[in-house]
């Protein structure tokens, strides 16, 4: 090293200089003390660091802080190209759109940060991650279980009761355990992106892309102001003025778009109340009585399927064959059709089974069932399992929706109804032409039928409205132009509480061992009050969905013991899977069960027996396995889009309506199925 040292001195320069010269000028880059030095950059840091704590010159300043000193420059430069070099990380609140946040992704933010900035992405990564596998006094698997304890009791935690994750937990655990990797990978993604996002904000108060989006979101969830605040000050979040700039510029684009898309003629609308408790803090005379307000909420959707508004151009043909024209000539008024005629629609021809369609539902629904929810070994046969034949299906396609401006006015009232339904044309930038206070530009809406959804109370509304009106001289003030379609969620709800006043509501009803609410009691003991009450639609349709699978297992279990051979009395389903009947057995078996052990005409005779010869537990046992079939039946069609079986089901469910008392829903839905299959041109059906 003498030698070395003469050298230098001898050509008047330093070893810091040699190594300087060697590593900047690109000449060198590819001399082999150049590649040695790079290859030995870890050691030559250390050495560094060390020489720095013991050298004199170490002990007039911060130990390492030339290292410190680099790294933040290091750190800087990153920071720097993450608010000059990305624009995407820039939100403009003034300038807001609705693609701006519909194509924001915390992923896709991590990934760009990770490519622009991977020293600060991987240091972060190690500040937040748990020392999982630090080694202390040579027990390395205690240190694990300590450091690994707290953390996944806290993910555990966090995740919410999931019956299928205790399943999966206890015979899956290795499966169960990436799932928590993955999980805990995520979070601390999102932190990464946080962190890194609260300092590019200070460096640049317009790179605010994931403090705009929270903000919003924020908004959107009624956050308090002071809770807003606070997290801006932190820098989590836009301040509370910039999100009303936000959201004054997101419902500006959205009025557009609304306008925009109302004018083609080819969308529909929607609109239902609700209710805001807005509670004054000084009551004033005027309003003093309530602080509950109703208003009216809606939304747009475009409508599929190669629909062209040729199709819709026929509102004055329809008012040609309304009943409400008093102009119209008898032989033009549409007939008035009963169920009779429903029966002709989607008729049936002769299936190889044997069986009905109605029939060849139920006994894929038999064995759906037993293929779910039964013992261990029909779950292979899960797959094999193909769904019912569509009668007429609505090809699938991702329709959007889009909410319009919140309404001051009560849809209760017919008043109401004409007040939503012109500003709803107003938003959509349709109405009568001869205005000529309009703001924008009006499409001429007269000759074409829009068509609003709602609730049968909407609907009934709408009627009357139509009903005052069609003495009016112009298309536009008749509401000529509106067509109700009912919403079949409604109509699901209306099958529910008829069920429930049938099987539930009577208090003899609840008296035979069979009963239905029996079920409830072994199901849900603690609600038979409640269920025997005001049960409200989810929990109904819960008790409907339930109790019908445990009653068709147990036909299931009862046809098995009927064709076993064993002496077996007390024959199980574990007993009947133990005997490994195959796919073709079960499918007869379904066959059988479908005819059997559901209610046909065969209970008209079964009922005009000798009483002494009836058994009537057993009457009653086909026909809630009957109803709750039929229930089923149009909630798969309503969720598969099988409109032409959701009809087929809706002409039992109007009898079925009237039975009940649901004189309105049935009127509504003999109403409407006449209007599609007998009024309406093809275009519009």
């Amino acid at each position: 090293m003498d030698s070395v040292y003469k050298v230098l001195i001898a050509n008047g320069t330093t070893i810091s200089n040699v190594l300087m010269e060697l590593l900047s000028d690109t000449k060198y880059q590819s001399h082999p003390m150049v590649t040695d030095l790079c290859a030995h950059a870890d050691q030559l840091c250390a050495v560094l660091q060390f020489a720095s704590t013991t050298a004199s010159w170490g002990k007039n300043q911060d130990n390492g802080q030339w290292a410190f000193n680099y790294v933040k420059r290091k750190y800087k430069d990153e920071i720097r190209k993450l608010v000059v070099d990305i624009p995407e990380f820039k939100f403009s609140a003034v300038h807001a759109s609705a693609e701006q946040i519909d194509e924001f992704k915390v992923d896709e933010m991590a990934d760009k940060i990770k490519d622009v900035a991977p020293n600060l992405w991987d240091i972060l990564g190690e500040l937040l991650e748990s020392p999982r596998k630090t080694k202390v006094d040579g027990n390395l698997g205690e240190e694990r279980n300590r450091s690994n304890h707290q953390p996944d009791q806290h993910w555990a935690e966090c995740d919410e009761v999931d019956l299928e994750g205790i399943i999966s937990d206890i015979t899956q655990p290795a499966a169960r355990e990436q799932q928590k990797d993955a999980k805990r990978q995520a979070i601390l993604t999102i932190r990464k992106v946080i962190l890194i996002s609260i300092i590019m904000q200070s460096n640049n108060r317009n790179t605010n892309s994931l403090e705009s989006i929270i903000g919003i979101f924020l908004h959107s969830c009624h956050t308090p102001q002071r809770v807003i605040d606070t997290l801006a000050h932190m820098g989590v979040s836009i301040s509370v003025n910039t999100i009303h700039n936000a959201i004054t510029s997101l419902s500006r684009e959205s009025a557009d778009t609304i306008r925009e898309m109302g004018q083609t003629l080819l969308i529909a609308y929607a609109y239902d109340n609700f209710d805001v408790d807005l509670k004054s803090a000084v009551p004033t005379v005027e309003k003093s009585a309530t602080s509950l307000q109703h208003l009216t909420s809606a939304l747009i959707f475009p409508l599929q399927h190669g629909v062209k508004s040729e199709d819709l151009k026929c509102s004055q043909e329809l008012w040609k064959k309304s009943q409400l024209n008093p102009n119209a000539l008898p032989a033009d008024v549409a007939s008035e059709r009963t169920w009779k005629n429903f029966l002709e629609l989607h008729p049936e021809e002769e299936h190889q089974s044997h069986l009905t369609r109605r029939q060849r539902f139920n006994s894929w629904k038999f064995l759906s069932d037993l293929f779910n929810y039964g013992p261990q070994y029909f779950m292979q046969f899960k797959s094999l399992l193909q769904n019912p034949e569509a009668i007429e299906m609505i090809p699938l396609v991702k329709t959007p929706t889009i909410p319009v401006r919140a309404m001051e006015y009560s849809n209760s009232t017919v008043s109401g109804n004409i007040s939503t339904i012109r500003n709803l044309t107003e938003q959509g930038g349709v109405g009568d032409p001869t205005n000529q206070d309009a703001q924008y530009f009006i499409e001429d809406a007269t000759l074409y039928v829009i068509l609003f959804h709602g609730d049968l109370g909407t609907g009934d509304r709408i009627y009357s409205i139509q009903l005052r009106r069609s003495i009016e001289r112009t298309p536009w003030n008749r509401f000529q132009y509106v067509a109700f379609v009912p919403g079949l969620f409604h109509v699901k709800m209306a099958c529910a509480d008829a069920m429930w006043r049938m099987f539930l509501q009577p208090s003899k009803a609840r008296d035979d061992n069979t009963a239905l609410m029996k079920d409830v009691s072994k199901l849900r003991p603690r609600e038979t009050g409640i269920i025997g009450s005001n049960p409200g639609f989810r929990r109904m349709h819960q008790v409907i969905l339930h109790t019908g699978i445990c009653r068709r297992l147990e036909c299931w279990r009862v046809l098995a013991q009927q064709q076993s051979k064993s002496a077996n009395s007390t024959m199980t389903l574990d007993d009947f899977a133990a005997s490994a009947p195959s796919l073709k057995v079960l499918e007869e078996m379904a066959n059988k069960l479908a005819q059997q052990y559901v209610s046909d005409g065969r209970l008209a005779q079964l009922r005009r027996q000798p009483e002494e010869q009836r058994d009537q537990q057993y009457e009653n046992a086909l026909l809630i396995n009957k109803f709750s079939l039929l229930y089923e039946e149009i909630s798969y069609a309503m969720n598969f889009g099988d409109i032409g079986r959701v009809e087929t089901c809706l002409v039992p469910w109007i009898f079925i309506f009237k039975a009940t008392g649901k004189h309105k829903y049935a009127a509504h839905m003999t109403k409407f199925l006449s209007n599609i299959h007998f009024v309406y041109p093809a275009g519009l059906k």
